[in-house]
């Protein structure tokens, strides 16, 4: 060994400190150890040309990711040291295990590792920082020495977890479940075809028709056409000739798409062409006189010249026909039709094979089979034709259409079903009785190339997926399973249990390649669906199945390890979102008999960076080797509560949940020591943070922070912003807290115009409608039942009353904050360095304000003063929203350790965040306490439940339930202004970091705009307690960065600082990847992965992304951050607001210039030069010429689809309605009418004529006057209205 091989581990294991040995094999089955396992197809024959190989595969792929273009390169190329090692590598290593073991301990460090693996690979073949690599993924426990059961275990680990993942991720041809599809067919249908739309016919088919629709036929004559998504287009239905006594049955189906036609067989012996182009459905030749009943047909047509065609059939007498067309694309199909025909004309098969007919003949080979022929399919590259047969001496046949070569048959037991040829492999797939799918070579007719069983009924419809090389098979029984063609194993099975299409057996199914789709027929239809990937179009793809509850960064193997509610650990690559590994089943127990999973809720890694360790929702916590899913230690379960929170320091395993405890471990083998310290928390804990040396804090859901001493496992002191801004005693409550501040009068400094809080128990009112008010003696007196009580007497019920109600007194109007320095993006250059000191330019109202006497000024009111909380809430088991606040909003979901700061009085050392938002900065000093918070929530009602930061603790990243990434630039905040080193340093370094994130620049009008916009959601904030000093406290640091990272709550952040890399994970089972600056990078799980990174990562380089959902809700400043500062969408809506900006201005500049004096002198001076002249210059003088000011923009109109509601309508009362004047005409007839009538009630002979003749004129006389008065009424009537 050499002399420098102490130093050499050191520096490329980065052990900083090593725990006690752990033998991962002890866990292991001793049977697994030595079982031999083939872990690579590399040959064994010559060792020596595999080596050069895999040398120069290797070194190829490592020359193309570091030459390539910024690492466009397929990541599939880089393989692995692992994965070039075969067998013979395997036994040479195991010899050279024994030989280079110079110490004979049999155990080899890293530089013996070193040397047998060069002198396996050979010398030069692999890279030193490779091999430390494997060497610490070998070496587990850390004790920088492995063996050879340790090197196999971890092989056969890592190659079992491989492939189980292969197989669960294995890709399903159809994921989605059946979907049954509504249609009129009332018996067994008995083809499903699809129609090719065809756009060019003369010039050849192109391959790019994507055009169709699919047509079904049952065999009552119901036609159906449909679009591809199956949606009915319409359905025709086809007469049942009257002559016959038996009904007509339609048999099969075909599309002529070449010539816009389709063609049926039916029992009548006949086969009947239609014409379905556009809407139309007419018969137009039928070719009759067939020996036997067509009961198959097949189609098929030349693409590059369609005028030839072939139309093959099988009968039930085991013969098969073809009609060969040679012009088919001419005047007609069979010549042209005679003009006087009417309907249809009959085509005679005979003449067809005399070849009377021009362009068209017909072959007949007849008994080929001895039974019914079950399909036909004609091969154009074979220039044969295939037929089937339920016969074992004649099951399948093969020959050449024409020609004087006799073809051959393939005998089988039970005859042959259905089949399918696959013109890209060119084998044929057969199906039939004996249960049997098996793959036959055209030219061997002997014996099947390969056989594949699974099926508990008889094969009845085959498919060949020849793209995909996949096989579907249909059985009877509606089973169904698709065959992988090259391995021949089953991909998917469908149980018949799972499609419900009545009972009937599927009788015809179609596949279409192009969409995945395969349509089954029974007397219904139904649909599976599968749509292959299409290249540019991108799905919303999700890491893991399950909510995610972790994602943690490991910088000594450049990977990412995230867990999820489902049991399942998931390593990626950082550099390429491929998966590396994965195990399920991590936390498992065992429920009334049966093995189920707990959820992974917490997990860390070691300081080493090499074990993972993991807790569940059932209390246990295990240690893994993550690379390759091997657990190499189980913890002691006290209870089977949830684990939150788990740190790893100085050799010493340390969790807390909900058990309300805190429980250490010691992190070793041999050692199992562990111990539940004393339960101080109230709630269930939430999270847990780990200070160097030897500092824990814990938090939970009350609010409560404790600080513990590691070594003593005592608690130091206890934080609660609802309580005190100061530490407090363990033991302390927070009735006695109160009661010291009102005994002290600490809590605040009285300023003009306010009242203390002891002041303020004069006239308070409690709940009940009590009050206290003060008498003569300084003695509180409860005016409702007379009592006296001294602030000696103060109970502790009294002090839960006066907490109660101190949100319903009056308000203390404070001091308010910056706005460069509240919630402000930073700009460079351009922001003060204001974050460490509270701010003077707004005012907020607390919830603890004191009243104002009448005699004092009016205070400013702004969007802060809106933060104050609504007495009139009703709020659930609580009286008001303080009392609310503090039982259930009051949650620390997080707290973060600054370990770059000293533990000073003057300087947080502690981020704590949780409900609305709050995120607030502490001393753990014992004369600390509060110094700093601030609202990192986006909105109202929301919470901050991640929070990560750099190693330098320069940066503060936080997430929020809504979503958003927040990047704050905490150099400054909270720290000891004494310390110059620190201050003088962050000066000089902070243009350096905030030119780090150049995307969220925005111009002096956008700035206003944002700012109003801040303001806004501001208000709907509440106001932080006032036991927090908000005057002292309430601070903002400068705000670098701001996005939408996830529609659903962050569940973690982690920053990977060596790459500057944020990887968030989210409750939508999403683990995304981004630069600092917010451009996005990928999904961990999208297919693929993304193109290798090139260090350093250059977001100026990277192409504009963004993940789907988030496009589709985002703001103008997300989709400006993650389309690198460029938004040229958002032009249009940045000069709109512009422009509202600008009248906003100028309707404020009317309006105090309305109350001006010197208005009106100015409005002369204007009149003086409007005209081009000035009073004092003359006519020489020229005014400036200004730009028009832009016209307002109209009001936003409800849109139509919006439902407006009225408190009231306008209403008048109805008009009469005047009646219409009868036309002159149509009085005469009606009087004609009347007479007749009369006249012919009338009883008369001969004398009465004359009379009745008379009267008629004397009528119509009258008649005639009474129409005239009439007339001249209505002209004058007329006239009047033309006049009016």
């Amino acid at each position: 060994m050499s002399s420098n091989s102490a130093e050499d581990k050191s520096s490329e294991l980065s052990l900083r400190q090593k725990p006690s040995r752990l033998n991962p094999i002890q866990h292991v089955h001793r049977k697994s150890i030595f079982v031999p396992i083939e872990l690579s197809n590399s040959s064994v024959s010559s060792s020596n040309a595999s080596d050069d190989t895999s040398y120069r595969r290797r070194r190829s792929s490592k020359d193309s990711a570091t030459n390539g273009r910024n690492g466009e390169q397929e990541t599939d190329n880089v393989s692995r040291l692992e994965d070039e090692m075969n067998n013979d590598h395997l036994s040479k290593l195991q010899e050279i295990f024994e030989e280079a073991d110079e110490d004979g301990g049999g155990r080899l460090d890293i530089d013996e590792f070193r040397q047998a693996m060069r002198k396996i690979m050979g010398e030069g073949m692999v890279d030193d920082h490779e091999l430390a690599i494997v060497f610490m993924k070998v070496d587990a426990n850390c004790d920088g020495t492995v063996d050879w059961d340790e090197y196999l275990s971890y092989m056969l680990f890592e190659y079992q977890e491989r492939d189980l993942m292969c197989n669960l991720f294995k890709d399903i041809p159809f994921p989605r479940p059946l979907r049954e599809i509504t249609s009129n067919h009332r018996d067994t249908i008995t083809k499903v075809a699809y129609y090719q739309t065809i756009s060019h016919r003369h010039g050849g088919m192109k391959e790019e028709e994507h055009g169709g629709r699919y047509i079904s036929v049952s065999k009552e004559g119901v036609v159906n056409f449909w679009t591809t998504d199956m949606h009915h287009i319409r359905s025709a239905t086809i007469e049942q000739p009257r002559e016959k006594t038996k009904p007509m049955w339609l048999t099969d189906l075909v599309c002529m798409s070449n010539v816009n036609m389709i063609s049926i067989s039916s029992t009548e012996r006949d086969i009947s062409f239609y014409d379905i182009n556009a809407s139309k459905f007419d018969k137009c030749f039928q070719v009759s006189g067939l020996e036997y009943p067509a009961l198959c047909m097949d189609y098929w047509f030349d693409k590059k010249n369609m005028n030839n065609a072939v139309l093959m059939f099988g009968d039930s007498a085991g013969g098969v026909s073809a009609i060969i067309f040679t012009e088919a694309l001419g005047s007609a199909l069979f010549g042209q039709q005679n003009a006087k025909s009417v309907g249809s004309r009959r085509v005679p098969f005979p003449d067809l094979l005399r070849g009377s007919v021009k362009g068209v003949k017909a072959i007949r080979c007849s008994s080929l089979h001895d039974d019914w022929v079950r399909k036909v399919k004609y091969c154009d590259n074979l220039h044969s034709f295939v037929s089937c047969s339920t016969t074992n001496d004649t099951s399948l046949y093969i020959g050449p259409l024409e020609g004087k070569k006799s073809g051959s048959f393939f005998k089988l037991r039970k005859g042959v079903l259905c089949f399918d040829y696959c013109k890209e492999n060119n084998i044929i797939v057969t199906g039939g009785m004996d249960r049997a799918v098996r793959i036959w070579n055209p030219y061997v007719t002997s014996k099947a190339t390969g056989m594949m069983k699974g099926h508990t009924s008889a094969v009845t419809n085959v498919v060949v997926n020849g793209q995909h090389a996949q096989i579907i098979t249909v059985g009877k029984d509606k089973g169904i399973k698709v065959w992988d063609m090259r391995d021949q194993t089953c991909l998917q099975t469908i149980n018949p249990r799972n499609i419900n299409l009545g009972p009937y057996m599927i009788n015809t199914v179609c596949f279409h390649a192009k969409t995945g789709s395969l349509i089954l027929g029974t007397n219904q239809l139904a649909l599976l669906e599968h749509k292959w990937e299409i290249e540019g179009e991108e799905e919303e793809v999700t890491s893991h199945n399950k909510p995610v509850t972790e994602a943690i960064y490991n910088s000594l193997f450049n990977q990412v390890v995230s867990c999820c509610h489902d049991s399942v650990v998931s390593v990626w690559d950082i550099m390429t979102g491929l998966k590396t590994i994965q195990f399920a089943n991590a936390h498992k127990y065992v429920e009334k008999c049966v093995e189920k999973c707990a959820e992974i809720t917490a997990m860390t890694f070691d300081p080493t960076g090499r074990r993972l360790v993991t807790g569940g929702r059932n209390g246990t916590v295990k240690i893994w080797n993550f690379n390759n899913g091997a657990c190499l230690r189980e913890l002691e379960v006290y209870d089977s509560f949830e684990i939150t929170g788990i740190v790893v320091p100085r050799q010493r395993i340390v969790t807390a949940g909900w058990n309300r405890r805190v429980t250490t471990y010691i992190d070793s083998n041999e050692d199992d020591y562990s111990r539940q310290w004393e339960s101080k928390h109230k709630e269930d804990i939430l999270s847990l943070s780990y200070y160097d040396p030897s500092i824990i804090a814990t938090s939970s859901y009350d609010g409560d922070i404790l600080i513990w001493s590691l070594e003593t496992a005592h608690a130091l002191c206890r934080l609660n912003a609802n309580e005190s801004a100061k530490g407090q005693s363990v033991g302390h409550t927070a009735t006695s807290t109160l009661m010291d501040r009102y005994e002290s009068k600490q809590s605040f400094p009285k300023i003009e115009g306010s009242t203390t809080k002891l002041d303020r128990l004069s006239n308070l009112k409690l709940p009940c409608g009590n009050t206290y008010s003060k008498s003569d003696d300084g003695q509180s007196v409860d005016q409702s039942v007379g009592r006296k009580s001294t602030r000696g007497s103060f109970t502790a019920d009294d002090a839960e009353s006066v907490g109660k109600v101190r949100e319903l007194s009056g308000t203390t109007v404070l001091p308010s904050i910056n706005k460069k320095s509240r919630n402000s993006v930073a700009e460079d250059g351009n922001t003060e360095n204001t974050s460490s000191r509270p701010d003077s330019s707004r005012t907020f109202v607390t919830d603890t304000a004191d009243e104002h006497s009448s005699n004092d000024p009016p205070k400013e009111i702004s969007a802060l003063d809106k933060m104050a909380g609504k007495s009139s809430e009703f709020f659930i088991d609580a009286d008001n929203y303080g009392e609310y606040s503090r039982k259930h909003e009051a949650s620390v979901d997080k707290v973060l350790f600054l370990q770059t700061r000293p533990n000073d009085k003057d300087t947080a050392t502690l981020i704590a965040s949780g409900a609305e938002g709050w995120v607030r900065a502490w001393s753990i000093h014992h004369k600390g306490g509060l110094l700093g918070q601030f609202n990192a929530a986006h909105k109202p009602n929301e919470a901050v439940v991640a929070m990560t930061t750099d190693s330098k603790n320069e940066f503060l990243i936080t997430g929020d339930t809504l979503g958003y990434i927040k990047v704050w630039d905490i150099t400054e905040y909270c720290i000891n202004p004494s310390d110059n080193r620190r201050k003088d340093s962050a000066d000089r370094d902070t243009a350096k970091r905030r030119s780090r994130f150049p995307y969220t620049k925005q111009t002096d009008i956008l700035k206003s705009l944002t700012q109003k916009y801040e303001d806004k959601i501001l208000s709907g904030f509440r106001p932080p307690p006032a036991t927090t000093n908000p005057e002292k406290t309430l601070k903002w640091p400068p705000k670098l960065n701001s996005f939408r990272a996830h529609l659903a709550s962050i569940a973690s952040v982690s920053y990977a600082e060596d790459k500057e890399l944020l990887i968030t994970c989210s409750s939508d089972c999403s683990v995304r990847l981004w630069t600092i600056c917010g451009r996005y990078i990928g999904t961990f799980g999208q297919k693929g992965g993304w193109p290798k990174l090139v260090e350093p990562v250059d977001p100026e380089n990277m192409s504009r992304r963004m993940p789907r959902d988030v496009q589709r809700v985002a703001s103008a400043l997300t989709l400006k951050v993650l389309n690198g500062g460029i938004r040229s969408r958002w032009r249009l809506t940045k000069n709109i607001m512009m422009i509202i900006s600008r009248n906003e201005k100028a309707d404020h500049k009317a309006y105090d210039s309305a109350f001006d004096p010197s208005h009106v002198e100015e409005e002369d001076d204007d009149k003086a030069w409007r005209g081009g002249t000035s009073a004092v210059l003359g006519k020489s003088y020229k005014p400036k010429t200004r730009h028009k000011m832009p016209p307002t923009l109209p009001e936003i109109k409800h849109n139509q689809n919006q439902v407006v509601v009225y408190s009231s309508l306008p209403f008048t009362n109805l008009a009469p309605i005047k009646e219409i004047t009868v036309p002159i005409t149509l009085q005469e007839m009606h009087l004609r009418q009347h007479q007749a009538a009369s006249d012919a009630a009338d009883t008369g002979g001969k004398g009465t004529g004359k009379r009745s003749r008379l009267q008629e004129f004397l009528n119509k006389q009258r008649t005639i006057k009474a129409m005239c008065r009439s007339g001249g009424a209505g002209k004058h009537t007329v006239h009047f209205a033309n006049k009016k």
